[in-house]
């Protein structure tokens, strides 16, 4: 298809994508739940045992050709579904605050993002090495793996999905993307649009529970899993997944550490600390999530973080101000789970620097899944709070004064996604940076990924990583050819 032709994707109608077509549901079709309304969106088809077996078949059968093409070919096309995609961009930016809750701003810097993703991808190269020596010649090139299952999260259903499918398809592997059942419809949306471009069977899209997940790992013609999760449930894929050995990289949950230096300017850093813990209503797997402060500027550094976090605006819905900077949390489950950790907080007596004991207020929205933003003060290092991941709008401050002490405290989890480090001592900062136990660690900014560099954690974080350069290879077999010269 050439960028000029004008795709004709209709936004109210869901279907399955397997072998390039639409497919639809004998089942009982499933729903996805407007958080901001607790209303019910439009029905999605469940996908059956035998559509994934379909998919899976069709997937094997297009990589004999698509593994084939040149990069140069795949690049071309992921280009030219850009320009298809760009010309849904209001059609994915409502149909993504629908299914979220986001923010209208913050749904456009993701399907935006989308975008800028995948021309990310069309820059890089498989990288390729050859050594030679008076009796050979070794060239290392790295092959694709074949088919690839994608499971992807409901807090960044577009981003996250291109995060696997844009490195896949480059390498020349082909892909069944199984989107969250809270969050299917974007997903659904994006597979279709590039079937407008793509060879059948290369790029598919099967929406399902957590049944069709385990059949995904499971499938011996499914040659590597993808996973971006919990830790609990990135566990039993990994375990599924060893049945037939298949590569896996796992992107799990993290508990994320900012350590900040006294050396820094309150006023400019306090709300950049307070906007890393709550971006996307602090649903972020490497969203801040403890907060250790020196000593010397603690109490007034926690005064005006908490300014900041009562200044902040909640809303949601099609229409709503600029100013909005939180939407709800984007499910039942996971509101009622972050209910918890206020629960918990107010029963032990912590003291609540921001935001209500009871998770709600008179000030926000009466319908949807919205909980204030909010702020406990130095509850103990062995509380709920400090040890485990909210994944909401909720977050610990502790002191510290001793360097070496404040370090291991910030690895003292069983995690290790994202870390930052706060402080005008740039040097410092890095040599703190440096000893920190996480995948990705940010000097003087709150947690950015980016597609430019590898992303993955330690510890319980993850196994493996993609994203980058470097990341390309985690879709790849290396493949060495050890060729000796002929002695005449």
């Amino acid at each position: 298809m050439s960028p000029s032709k004008v795709s004709t994707i209709v936004f109210d109608k869901f279907y399955n994508i397997v072998d390039g077509q639409l497919r639809d549901t004998k089942d009982t079709p499933h729903h996805g739940v407007n958080p901001v309304t607790g209303q019910e969106l439009w029905d999605v088809p469940v996908a059956s045992k035998q559509d994934l077996e379909d998919a899976v078949a069709a997937a094997n059968k297009a990589f004999v050709s698509w593994s084939q093409t040149s990069i140069e070919e795949r690049k071309e096309l992921l280009g030219k579904w850009v320009a298809v995609y760009a010309q849904h961009r209001d059609d994915f930016i409502n149909l993504l605050i629908k299914e979220t809750g986001k923010p209208r701003k913050f749904a456009t810097v993701e399907v935006d993002g989308v975008t800028q993703f995948a021309g990310f991808h069309t820059t890089l190269t498989i990288p390729e090495e050859r050594i030679e020596d008076d009796e050979k010649v070794i060239t290392t090139r790295y092959t694709p793996l074949g088919v690839v299952g994608a499971i992807c999260p409901w807090n960044f259903p577009l981003i996250l999905s291109m995060g696997k499918i844009a490195p896949a398809l480059l390498t020349g592997n082909t892909i069944i993307v199984k989107p969250s059942p809270f969050t299917p419809y974007t997903s659904l949306k994006m597979v279709e649009t590039m079937q407008e471009v793509f060879p059948p069977g290369v790029v598919q899209v099967v929406g399902g529970n957590n049944d069709l997940g385990a059949w995904l790992s499971l499938h011996p013609n499914v040659h590597k899993i993808s996973f971006t999760g919990s830790i609990a449930t990135g566990k039993k894929v990994m375990e599924a997944a060893a049945k037939t050995l298949k590569r896996v990289t796992l992107e799990l949950g993290g508990n994320d550490a900012s350590i900040i230096l006294p050396d820094v300017d309150i006023k400019k850093t306090a709300p950049e600390i307070v906007m890393g813990a709550f971006q996307n209503s602090g649903q972020v797997c490497v969203a801040t999530k403890r907060i250790y402060i020196h000593e010397a500027i603690y109490t007034d550094f926690v005064a005006e973080m908490a300014a900041f976090a009562k200044s902040i605006k909640l809303g949601g819905g099609d229409d709503q101000p600029d100013d909005i900077l939180l939407g709800p949390i984007q499910n039942k489950m996971q509101y009622d789970k972050v209910k918890t950790f206020f629960q918990d907080s107010k029963a032990k007596g912590y003291k609540f620097a921001a935001g209500s004991p009871d998770a709600t207020d008179s000030a926000l929205p009466q319908k949807g899944f919205f909980i204030t933003p909010t702020i406990i003060d130095n509850p103990p290092n062995d509380s709920r709070i400090i040890a485990e991941e909210p994944f909401g709008p909720i977050v610990p401050t502790q002191p510290w004064s001793d360097e070496e002490e404040v370090i291991a405290r910030a690895n003292n989890t069983n995690t290790g996604l994202g870390a930052c480090v706060w402080g005008a001592d740039v040097d410092r900062a890095e040599r703190i940076a440096r000893r920190l136990q996480a995948g990705s660690v940010f000097v003087n900014s709150w947690e950015k990924p980016t597609p430019q560099a590898i992303f993955g954690g330690h510890k319980e974080s993850g196994i493996g990583g993609e994203w980058g350069q470097t990341g390309l290879l985690s879709y790849c077999n290396p493949h060495v050819i050890h060729s000796y010269k002929l002695k005449l």
